[in-house]
């Protein structure tokens, strides 16, 4: 029988005393039983050896997803347990849960002996493709002049690129210490503010269980990487947001922007985006391994890792407020003010492909050679 223990109550943007602290206690708990998960996977022999695009120079841990994916699937059952009406329908839960489950054992053999990337890719097509027919799709869009969108059939196909690029854009940007890991709780945080008080309250508690999770593994990664999250971490995490950015929208209770989670991480999808438009001006393959995106080029400029992430960690910040503005907006002004938001992120680009240019970093003139990485700069 399920009860409202975490539910509480929701009435608008009012929540009991009660509900908050058995929110408190909701997140120390899934934090514990991730930092204890995190704390015996440092004890495994899963590491990741550094190679030409690394940014460590020691062989580490790389089995916190492990971890992470633990806790935040203990949050979830938690959650449909003790919480009967914050939670989404039966089969919609199941297949969510059951989806992000192929994901993480798909990412976990990829981390143990390696897949070839067409295998991760089919994997995350088909998760992606069961998730949006069984759970929740993008069905339509607000767009100026001409209103609210729908897309029918085409819908789904969206709602599979959608998951496809965000998950592998998070996994490019998990390459040095704390910054997916600081990256994703700081997203988090907002998104559990926006969906409350949007109503969204599936959206809400699940981003609490994510909290706890990642910031379990979080303090073990940063600002030592004493160890990483790997595949499992990045796939996992970008799976679940990616997935609650649908449901937020199409199967919640709330009406959750679905430009809200791409703003939350703009600054990550600006870097991915400015870094395939760096590689394709130098005629470089976009599959190939490298180590071009914008924090790893301020990286070897000469910033720490831990200069590079409180950087981002601030651009994430400012992210966020501009997630809760964008979630206020008009919906047919969200997309082209998403795009905008992105976008203001240049001049970042310009500053840094700048130095690495007069330190003959990057070079658009020649194609780049990758140098394996000497130092760890954490």
């Amino acid at each position: 029988m399920h009860t409202d223990a975490l539910s509480g109550s929701f009435p608008g943007a009012e929540m009991t005393l009660t509900a908050a602290i058995s929110h408190l206690i909701f997140v120390a708990a899934v934090f514990l039983a991730s930092a204890t998960m995190t704390w015996a996977m440092m004890r495994f022999n899963i590491s990741d050896v550094p190679n030409a695009r690394s940014s460590h120079d020691r062989p580490t841990p790389k089995s916190g997803g492990v971890a992470i994916a633990a806790a935040f699937f203990s949050g979830l059952a938690a959650l449909y347990f003790l919480s009967g009406t914050a939670r989404l329908p039966g089969l919609q839960f199941v297949m969510f849960v059951a989806t992000a489950g192929i994901m993480f054992a798909t990412a976990l053999i990829d981390d143990l002996s390696g897949l070839r990337a067409h295998v991760k890719f089919l994997m995350q097509t088909v998760c992606a493709l069961i998730f949006s027919l069984f759970v929740a799709h993008i069905d339509g869009l607000a767009l100026p002049t001409a209103g609210q969108v729908a897309f029918g059939a085409f819908g789904h196909v969206l709602t599979v690129l959608w998951f496809i690029f965000f998950m592998n854009a998070f996994n490019f940007m998990d390459g040095i210490n704390g910054l997916a890991g600081g990256g994703a709780l700081i997203a988090s945080l907002f998104l559990a503010g926006i969906a409350f008080f949007s109503g969204a309250h599936f959206v809400y508690l699940s981003a609490l269980a994510l909290i706890g999770a990642v910031l379990g593994f979080f303090v073990f990664n940063f600002p030592h990487g004493r160890i990483f999250m790997g595949d499992t971490g990045s796939q996992i995490i970008g799976f679940a947001l990616a997935g609650l950015a649908v449901i937020g929208a199409r199967a919640d209770l709330g009406q959750l922007s679905i430009t809200v989670v791409p703003a939350l991480f703009g600054c990550f999808l600006f870097d991915v985006a400015a870094t395939l438009g760096y590689r394709f001006a130098r005629g470089q393959r976009l599959s190939q391994a490298h180590r071009e995106h914008l924090y790893q080029i301020s990286n070897r400029l000469g910033f720490s890792h831990k200069r590079v992430s409180l950087i981002y960690f601030g651009l994430f910040v400012i992210n966020g407020v501009f997630g809760v503005l964008l979630q206020g907006a008009e919906p047919a002004a969200r997309l082209p003010l998403l795009l905008g938001g992105i976008l203001l992120h240049a001049p970042l680009a310009v500053m840094v492909y700048g130095a690495g240019l007069r330190t003959g970093i990057s070079d658009l003139t020649r194609p780049v050679k990758i140098q394996p990485q000497i130092k760890t700069g954490a």
